[in-house]
């Protein structure tokens, strides 16, 4: 859940270049010829982009009658992403543009592959367009699969186009147990509209974001469990919660939305945790 700047390239270069490496003279043609269509539809993807309405782009089986769905679906996959080909250029910068190659949908895990934010299966007008290409992690483009939303409601957030600010709104809650448990949750930031509410209420479950942090929590209060005790036992439950909140306020400065800023954020506001809860995250054997 993480905004990018969009490819500075456009559909005509990625088209053109594509096209240089692809040494069957009729399919460069074809492809080359069908560069109306897809500077049209590129038009109409950033504009409905911009205004978070991309599930008004109708679906089609082919882009001319020369290059039907199954023909693009070959030109991206043995030409244009193909290691060694002219494109692969471009495929890598999409791929390696996320701040240390995080995947901006989860914000955790490695980005390893391109993921087309409409399916190519069902667009083909879009699969060579980089505003429809993004980087993802392999579990995120698994997530998503091929899914069309027919709402603006269930519309997936989309890295090029959505920006949710630095309004706190990734936070945790703090179930007393043994171990402590962490539920994370979305609370959409006052100016939000109830349709971007809607969408990452949507995103967080389709993109199964709370048992992933909820499964790095347990291993980051595991990590930490010693130090609390520390500072515990010789500053009680107030040191406790200084301690917190300058972790906190350490992940914060670099991102307000983090899953450790939530975390710590959740951690230090628990009286319970501060007070007990910290002394019960080792399992301690009889």
């Amino acid at each position: 859940m993480k905004s990018l700047n969009p490819p500075l390239f456009d559909v005509t270069h990625t088209v053109e270049v594509c096209a240089s490496g692809i040494t069957i003279p009729e399919r460069a043609q074809a492809l080359l010829e069908a560069l109306p269509v897809f500077r049209a539809t590129e038009a109409q993807y950033r504009e409905l982009g911009l205004t978070g309405q991309l599930f008004l782009l109708e679906e089609s089986d082919a882009v001319t009658p020369a290059v039907d769905v199954d023909l693009m679906g070959v030109i991206y996959k043995s030409h244009f992403a193909r290691k060694g080909s002219p494109s692969r250029a471009l495929y890598e910068q999409i791929r390696m543009a996320p701040e240390y190659g995080i995947c901006p949908l989860c914000g955790q895990r490695t980005v390893a592959t391109v993921d087309h934010y409409l399916p190519q299966t069902r667009y083909p007008k879009l699969n060579l367009t980089p505003a429809n290409l993004v980087p993802a992690c392999s579990d995120c483009n698994k997530q998503k699969l091929a899914s069309v939303p027919t709402r603006a409601e269930d519309q997936t957030l989309h890295p090029y186009f959505d920006n949710l600010g630095q309004d706190r709104w990734l936070v945790v809650e703090v179930q007393a147990s043994s171990p402590p448990t962490i539920i994370f949750g979305v609370r959409p930031a006052a100016e939000w509209s109830p349709v971007l509410a809607s969408r990452v209420h949507h995103h967080f479950r389709m993109m199964g974001l709370g048992g992933l942090y909820a499964a790095q929590a347990a291993s980051e209060l595991a990590d930490i469990s010693y130090s609390l005790e520390d500072v515990g036992g010789s500053a009680g439950a107030d040191g406790v919660r200084q301690h917190l909140h300058g972790q906190f306020r350490s992940r914060y400065a670099r991102d307000a939305n983090s899953w450790k800023t939530a975390l710590y954020e959740g951690l230090r506001d628990s009286d319970w945790f501060c007070t007990e809860g910290y002394r019960l995250i080792r399992i301690r054997r009889a």
